[in-house]
């Protein structure tokens, strides 16, 4: 028998379908649907099933458990994208239009240009710049020239303060050591005078009186004489008193007016010196204005002509061109495409120069199998738009957070896989091409196996169904590797039974609780309290999900319409909510409408 694989898809009316298939995919859907529904509401008691005919029943919803040899594939669809990428956004600060631009998908070499922005309004921007930096020059200038001249001022003033407080001083020190000695000499030359002309004119006086007594001299000389001693005594008087005034009143106050004229020379000194730290603190405040006015300016001049250069953009790479549009409108872009006139914002993104020569498939991967991918892992990528060609590549990164399903299934958990493809040197793929991938993740050779649709969960207890008399009893299996159509049964069941692949309908099964020796049989350990420990084998829920889907996604007259999946009470499976990746029947040598995959042979 041709083995068959499992392929995931994104959709079952995902690309590569014509519109009419896609009618017919879903019309097929719904009749098979109501037909099944059908069935079940009116079809008569379910024919017994024993062991003796139950070789006879290996049908669509029947099959055996016998040996196999099978891949642990798992199929993704996805996008091409280059590994290695440049994104060029719009370099203006403000809105910009675009006067030229060049084709989509064009090649490009480095420094060839990609687009040309409108640029009146920065070139205006630009002169209007450079009339703000020649004004600016002219107010650093004369702010200069203003510090140069307060320099000067301050340093004139400063000098003549420093002039008059030493004339001052000089004055005191002459008035000290010059006139005041000078002053008092004289007042005590003039008092001896006066007393010594005391004593001469006493004495001529008593000369005279004998005289005149002796009649030899006449009266009007003796009273000349006696006029002559009371001027002298009048002006020794008068110099005493002079002398007296000058110590009490005369040097006292020329004294204070040397001081003073002194202190007042030094507070002038002071006050000049401070407002010429306030002159020249202004003068300098003014010129460091100036300098950041200058500066500033420069710089949004420079900033300007940057903008104005800007407006003109180049590859900084060797590329393919795609527009920035062309990939936002895939996720929901509203601006229409790239051309000429059309207005560009700050910062978006104009155009993407993918390196076609490294490209990667950007897949993914249910969150159920992304554990079981590693980086180095061998996978083929099949590329409809390159003719359908199969590259081969390896598994590059794995994604480090889970997606959402996005609205349509928002409990769906997916991975993002990146594989690297070994292109040759003629391969034209471009990015956002639609690829499928099949990652190899090991093979299983010579195992019991039975179709993953076929294995069912309750709790941590995976088991199948086997006819036992008229209807389906639950066996506990364990469960070794498994692909997207295989389950490795390594305890629980013998090759020749046969299984369901299907939800039995109510009625169809026997109720009972688990056999604690069955349990055991199929390796499974219990607690104290006689429950089943958990042990691994969530994978399996993601991979029959898959197989399910696929079977759903086809509608082939030899599927069964997938059901939630439920446990033995007829309740349905909380796991089942997530959904993994939807898979369609992939093979060379079989057709679209059988979706199980079949061991090799």
């Amino acid at each position: 028998m041709v083995p068959r694989r499992n392929i995931q898809s994104v959709s079952p009316l995902g690309p590569g379908r014509s519109g009419r298939a896609r009618h017919y995919t879903l019309a097929f859907v719904a009749l098979a649907g109501l037909a099944i529904g059908g069935y079940y509401l009116l079809r008569p008691s379910p024919e017994p099933v024993t062991n003796a005919n139950a070789a006879s029943m290996v049908t669509a919803d029947h099959a055996q458990v016998k040996r196999a040899s099978f891949d642990i594939t798992t199929t993704a669809n996805g996008e091409l994208e280059a590994k290695n990428q440049i994104e060029i956004r719009s370099p203006l600060e403000g809105e910009g239009s675009i006067v030229e631009i060049i084709a989509e998908g064009t090649k490009v070499k480095k420094g060839d240009v990609l687009i040309r922005l409108k640029t009146d309004d920065l070139q205006r921007r630009v002169d209007e710049d450079t009339l703000s930096v020649e004004s600016s020059k002219a107010d650093l200038v004369a702010a200069e020239n203003g510090h140069s001249i307060q320099v000067n001022d301050n340093e004139n003033r400063l000098r003549q303060s420093r002039v008059k407080l030493e004339l001052a001083e000089i004055a005191m020190r002459q008035w000290m050591e010059g006139e005041v000695k000078t002053k008092r000499t004289k007042l005590s030359l003039d008092l001896s005078r006066s007393k010594l002309e005391i004593d001469r004119l006493a004495e001529k006086l008593q000369r005279s009186w004998k005289l005149h007594e002796q009649g030899f001299l006449s009266k009007d000389e003796l009273e000349q004489d006696e006029l002559k001693y009371i001027e002298a005594q009048t002006s020794w008087t008068n110099s005493n008193l002079a002398a007296r005034v000058y110590e009490a009143f005369d040097f006292p106050r020329d004294e204070k007016t040397k001081i003073s004229d002194v202190d007042q020379a030094k507070s002038d000194l002071r006050r000049v010196m401070l407002n010429n730290e306030i002159e020249l603190a202004s003068k300098e405040s003014n010129r460091t204005k100036a300098r950041k006015q200058l500066s500033v300016q420069e710089t949004k001049l420079a900033k300007s002509r940057q903008q104005l250069e800007a407006a003109t953009i180049a590859a900084p790479a060797d590329g393919l061109v795609v527009y920035g549009t062309s990939v936002e409108r895939r996720w929901g872009g509203n601006d229409g495409p790239l051309q000429i006139g059309r207005k560009v914002y700050a910062n978006e993104l104009l155009v993407i120069l993918p390196d076609t020569s490294a490209m990667v498939a950007s897949v993914r991967v249910h969150e159920s199998l992304a554990g079981r991918i590693s980086k180095g892992l061998v996978a083929s990528v099949k590329i409809d738009a390159a003719g359908g060609k199969t590259y081969i590549g390896e598994v590059d990164s794995i994604g480090v957070l889970a997606e959402s399903g996005g609205w349509r299934d928002p409990d769906r958990r997916e991975y993002t896989v990146k594989i690297a493809l070994d292109l040759d040197a003629a391969a034209a793929l471009k990015p956002s091409m639609r690829c499928e991938a099949e990652i190899n993740m090991g093979r299983v050779e010579n195992a019991v196996a039975v179709p993953i649709q076929g294995v069912f969960s309750d709790g941590p207890v995976r088991y199948v169904y086997v006819p036992s008399d008229n209807k389906f009893q639950r066996i506990p299996v364990k469960l070794g590797r498994r692909s997207n159509a295989f389950a490795e049964i390594l305890a629980g069941l013998d090759e020749g039974q046969t299984v369901l692949l299907r939800d039995p309908a109510p009625g169809e099964t026997i109720s009972q609780p688990w056999d604690k020796a069955k349990l055991e049989l199929a390796g499974y350990q219990l607690d104290k309290d006689g429950q089943v420990i958990p042990e691994g084998g969530g994978a399996v829920q993601g991979a029959r999900a898959n197989a399910k889907q696929a079977a759903k996604a086809k509608s082939g007259a030899d599927t069964v319409a997938a059901k939630p999946e439920t446990k033995s009470d007829g309740k349905q499976d909380p796991d089942k909510d997530a959904k993994p990746t939807e898979t369609v029947a992939k093979s060379s040598d079989t057709t679209d409408a059988d979706a199980k995959a079949m061991p090799a042979k």
